[in-house]
């Protein structure tokens, strides 16, 4: 019997648009034999069924439920294809556990911190992996520039605490340059990070689990056309280079894979999740962030490292939500 899967898209934050595309993506690619598939569009204000027909329902946020044609319809397990809130930061986690309904990414606590870029540095460093020297504001916080570049010095990235896609994110190159990309990111947190500049490659690796054993994927190397891998950056074709397997050693390949499955292991990683690194003097992995609901789309990276180890989108998603419904 097929089974039901709500695939939530949509969601609170700037990523929204991003959100959708990536909902559009799976929902095409799900096996349509294995899986009736629910597309689901969270707003702030309603959670909205669509179909390709034109037919629409509310959800029942009390029960989780759709009612179609005086039909009830529960859901075996939920894919969360929402970028940023609710469904990056646990809130969404959080709710499903209360209605009993498996998912596909990391739990409530895991998405929870994870979302938090400064909480996460804390907690990798305390596993021994190097991070960038951080300076941390909240919008409340008195600070003084010249205090905060004798941490980091110049050049530094100033972003968002517990933004994605490089929203609100900025490369400072002088002093005078500092406070108004502050102010910039207060717009879209009310916390904020400054960090040292680190040269290198940035490096990515993918990880998902099936049958419960990890799938480690092809690391990729990403060389942006812009100042950095910004949102245009990553959004836009043709704005950067993403190469995979990336250009380093075996060596370092082999680190950069056990790092990884380190720290999934070591945040409590469930799904497919994103370690980003900068790779400096290809000698030593600095940790960037986890992304514990990445782009998803075919010109997103992990589908990309998926493609160059032969996986096809609709086998990685049929992985992903099989493995949900066996974690249940």
């Amino acid at each position: 019997m097929k089974k039901n899967i709500a695939l939530l898209t949509g969601g609170y934050s700037k990523e929204y648009a991003i959100s959708v595309e990536t909902g559009k993506v799976v929902a095409r690619y799900l096996d349509h034999d294995l899986f009736n598939v629910y597309p689901i569009k969270i707003t702030s204000d309603k959670w909205l069924y669509l179909d390709d027909a034109g037919n629409t329902g509310q959800i029942d946020r009390n029960d989780f439920t759709l009612t179609l044609d005086g039909r009830k319809i529960s859901f075996d397990a939920a894919f969360i294809a929402i970028h940023g809130t609710p469904g990056e930061d646990g809130i969404l986690q959080a709710y499903l556990d209360m209605m009993h309904v498996p998912y596909n990414t990391c739990g409530r606590t895991t998405a929870a911190l994870t979302f938090n870029k400064f909480f996460t540095n804390e907690v990798v460093k305390s596993a021994g992996i190097k991070i960038a020297k951080t300076v941390y504001l909240h919008q409340r916080d008195f600070y003084n520039t010249a205090d905060i570049l004798s941490v980091t010095g110049l050049p530094c990235f100033v972003k968002p605490n517990s933004n994605g896609s490089s929203v609100g994110m900025n490369k400072v190159m002088n002093s005078e340059s500092l406070e108004p990309a502050i102010q910039a990111a207060f717009l879209t947190d009310t916390e904020v990070l400054i960090q040292e500049y680190i040269e290198g490659m940035e490096v990515t690796c993918g990880i998902y689990e099936k049958n419960g054993q990890p799938v480690i994927l092809p690391l990729t190397e990403v060389v942006p056309h812009n100042e950095f891998f910004d949102y245009e950056a990553k959004y836009t074709l043709g704005k950067a280079d993403e190469i995979s397997p990336a250009r380093i050693s075996d060596a370092l390949t082999q680190e950069c894979r056990q790092m990884s499955l380190r720290l999934y292991r070591y945040l409590n990683c469930r799904g497919i999740v994103r370690f980003d690194y900068i790779l400096k003097n290809l000698s030593d992995f600095y940790f960037l962030e986890a992304n514990t609901v990445p782009g998803l789309s075919e010109a997103s990276i992990v589908p990309k490292q998926a493609a160059a180890m032969g996986i096809g989108l609709k086998e990685f998603f049929t992985d992903l939500v099989n493995e949900t419904l066996l974690n249940h």
